[in-house]
């Protein structure tokens, strides 16, 4: 996708700096008076739907250190908006972000820090549509101090306004058609997953053989046209009737026609959306860790690096040279100590592909020198979980189990059953039920496939991996043995769908 032409956000930073200078410090008698003389940067050209943040506002406040509220938010209509616009705003306040010693009497005094103080955010996702935004912004000069607070409303304190949001992805279902020389075929109507719809479309190139609807996106054979038979790349512009932005595609990945006199048959395509390499640990290699409870593993022995599962070599991508299993041993010294970690793999925007395609998150796993406790229970696991709220923070994400609902395969027996297998070898007392003789996966690899058509729609799925520990002290010979876990070759694919 190349973008031709783009509004910007005018932020003038210059202005800014030189509004920001004397802002504290015009009342050099602490005079305590309201504040006045707030100044924003106006935000122009911000696009729908993205995030937004703001540079901290100018003001003068007599040299006290300034909170702000957003009391109000109107449109350019003098509409006041609700809270599905305000859930999504926030405005920053000054933090005791350090301590430092008083010089005279010893004591730790807390060091405010109003540097992003008034600083707007508006979270990405937002209801904020094309136009003009409003902000009434109250300052507030020592909040806590009855006698020298202060406080001024600023109607109108900040402007935002919003441009269209441009077309990021226009899908052809499906990616390769058949056109026929005659013009009697012609192909679907593109998917447009996300952007302000008031569009009109233009061929870039071959529009000496191909037309397309300018109002449908569909293209067909031009009238007249005689055109070789033959596989063709057609660019297509995508043109706001707003603002005449232009956001181009084009290429393999987008849309190739076949011209032919007579209709071919198109085997259907699966489509690679994310194969991370899992060389280290880093979101450019597809995942980040999260140790919760390292036991007795140092922290670089945690889900490290090594050879890649080999049974999935030969479905996997060129893009994927590299690409590495990772593991973690939580046996050290002959014992195994609580432990609990996570990797969390990046998360993924299904909805580009949630019209035309069956979608699904493929993993490989193995389960090596786990030893069963006393009662026969396993002392851990690799449990598997999908968010559609993770943001960076485990802790704070909601997430759903989803060991039970996998599509199970182990060394590619070709016998697929439903969730995975129990650690071990499976023998022994079978306290919780769950050993199965005919499913032992002990130090063997199983591929994992989960079905993601309840999560199609889904613009932030996150699948992460969670090594669990069941015991509470110290295990080892005889009360159990925590072993290692392998992960490889995750991947997400869509695959085309039969047209009807």
């Amino acid at each position: 996708m190349k973008k031709i032409a783009f509004l910007s956000m005018v932020f003038m930073l210059s202005l800014f700096i030189a509004c920001q200078e004397d802002t504290f410090m015009e009342d050099s008698e602490m005079v305590y008076q309201p504040p006045t003389d707030l100044e924003y940067m106006d935000i122009i050209g911000a696009q729908e739907g993205q995030r937004i943040i703001t540079f901290p506002p100018a003001v003068n406040t007599g040299r006290l250190v300034p909170y702000f509220e957003i009391v109000q938010i109107e449109d350019a209509q003098g509409n006041i908006l609700d809270e599905t616009y305000l859930k999504d705003v926030s405005i920053a306040n000054p933090v005791v972000d350090s301590l430092k010693i008083d010089d005279e009497t010893g004591e730790k005094i807390g060091v405010i820090n109003y540097k992003e103080a008034g600083a707007i955010t508006i979270a990405d996702g937002n209801a904020f549509g094309h136009g003009d935004y409003y902000f009434d912004i109250k300052v507030i000069t020592s909040p806590d101090e009855p006698t020298i607070r202060q406080e001024a409303t600023f109607s109108k304190g900040f402007h935002l306004n919003v441009g269209p949001a441009l077309v990021e992805a226009l899908n052809y279902i499906p990616l390769t058609q058949n056109l026929l020389l005659d013009g009697s075929k012609q192909t679907s109507e593109p998917f447009i997953p996300s952007g302000n719809k008031d569009i009109r479309f233009e061929l870039g190139s071959h529009d000496d053989i191909f037309t397309i609807d300018p109002t449908t996106g569909v293209i067909k054979v031009k009238a007249g046209a005689t055109p070789e038979e033959g596989t063709y790349y057609p660019q297509v512009n995508v043109i706001s009737n707003i603002s005449e932005e232009v956001t181009t595609f084009e290429g393999e990945g987008f849309l190739a026609l076949i011209v032919s006199e007579s209709p071919v048959e198109i085997p259907l395509k699966t489509i690679n959306l994310f194969y991370p390499t899992l060389q280290a640990e880093n979101t450019m290699y597809g995942y980040r860790k999260f140790v919760m409870e390292a036991g007795g593993v140092a922290d670089n022995k945690i889900w490290i690096a090594g050879s890649p599962c080999n049974l999935a070599a030969d479905d996997r991508p060129s893009e994927a040279s590299g690409a590495k299993s990772i593991m973690t041993n939580i046996v050290v010294g002959g014992q195994s100590l609580p432990h609990t970690s996570w990797v969390v793999i990046n998360s993924q925007n299904l909805y580009n592909y949630s019209q035309g395609y069956d979608l699904s998150a493929t993993f490989w796993s193995k389960n090596q020198y786990v030893e069963y406790m006393t009662d026969g229970r396993t002392p851990t696991n690799l449990e598997v979980y999908v968010s559609t709220d993770y943001t960076n923070n485990v802790e704070n994400a909601t997430w759903t189990q989803v060991n039970d609902i996998l599509k199970c395969e182990i060394n590619n027996s070709g016998n697929v059953f439903t969730g995975t297998p129990y650690p071990g070898d499976q023998q022994g007392d079978n306290p919780d039920g769950l050993k199965d003789t005919g499913k032992n996966a002990d130090a063997k690899w199983v591929k994992c496939v989960l079905d993601l058509e309840n999560y199609k729609q889904e613009k932030n799925l996150t699948l992460a991996f969670k090594f669990a520990s069941y015991f509470d002290e110290a295990i080892s010979g005889a009360t159990g043995r925590g072993g290692r876990y392998y992960i490889s070759d995750v991947h997400f694919q869509a695959k085309e769908k039969a047209q009807e």
